[in-house]
């Protein structure tokens, strides 16, 4: 399924050529209708992911027809490292978000928490792991970061009054039930009472299926994550307490060194993982 990056790929001028649809495409749901004139410029977070591939080719898409490729930004939020040097991304994550961008000719810009040295630092001040209803991790750690960023490009431009950005990201109904319900378009809380910034979160592949997220990626030549060809259906972090147990084993079985890290933390703080299972039993099942 790895697929090379096309002759465009490095950035070549004819940025229509990325555009071209293949001979034969797959009919995936029609994309959201988005206002580029509203916007002075528009945040796509890339996480190196599935989605996020198929993200950025959509926003890139809608943006070349009107004109306004030069509004895009790309964002990769690095979650850093743990006490023994374990990425807590996957490792190469960053590099395909950056492959991602070049492929569209787009600014790519890497940030990390102002607050947080990495996710881990963050996780042992709460003395707990995220959670569904705890879900620090995003908000402390990307959320923050985001709204971080949007203000650093927004004072580039020297506006004299508060950006107004889109801020694309590539969560599907697919994946969820809660997900299933939120708006494609809507005023983002980063905003606050937009006196610094004005956000509008935007859900351009929001009724895409896993199907047509992979026809977008052969359609297109887009860089994928090697850990999808092992098996991995999502790349979250590396040991995420919101994924599926399941997913959990098969990155126990390919990254051994943090999970062990994370199960001396477990003991540590007498916290499980999850409610549903421990780490010391996520890394049994893996070694079974």
């Amino acid at each position: 399924m790895k697929t090379p990056l096309p002759p465009c790929g490095t950035g070549c001028g004819a940025q229509l050529e990325l555009f071209t649809p293949p001979a034969a495409p797959a009919a995936p749901a029609a994309a959201v209708e988005f206002d580029w004139e509203a916007y002075d410029f528009v945040v796509v977070g890339d996480s190196g992911g599935k989605d996020s591939g198929a993200l950025l080719h959509t926003v890139c898409e809608q943006a070349d027809k009107a004109g306004a490729l030069h509004k895009v930004r790309v964002l990769h939020c690095d979650l850093g490292r743990t006490p023994k040097g374990h990425l807590i991304e996957w490792p190469g994550a960053l590099d395909v978000a950056r492959a991602h961008a070049a492929q569209y000719d787009v600014p790519f810009a890497v940030r990390r928490s102002k607050r947080w040295a990495s996710l881990w630092d963050r996780i042992q001040a709460h003395g707990n792991w995220p959670g569904h209803f705890a879900r620090f991790c995003t908000s402390d750690t990307k959320t923050a970061v985001g709204r971080d960023y949007v203000d650093e490009v927004g004072a580039e431009m020297l506006l004299g009054r508060p950006p107004r950005a889109g801020y694309a990201m590539g969560m599907r109904a697919e994946e969820s039930a809660a997900r299933a319900k939120q708006p494609m378009i809507e005023q983002h809380r980063m905003s606050g009472k937009g006196t610094l910034r004005v956000v509008t979160t935007w859900l351009p592949i929001h009724q895409l299926t896993t199907a047509q997220v992979w026809q977008i990626h052969r359609d297109h030549g887009i860089p994928h994550h090697w850990a999808y060809d092992r098996n991995m259906r999502r790349l979250s972090c590396r040991a995420c307490p919101l994924a599926k147990t399941a997913d959990l084993v098969q990155s126990a079985q390919i990254n051994p060194g943090i999970f062990d890290e994370y199960a001396e933390a477990e003991a540590d703080m007498g916290k499980p993982f999850k409610k549903s299972v421990t780490l010391k039993e996520i890394i049994e099942r893996a070694r079974s």
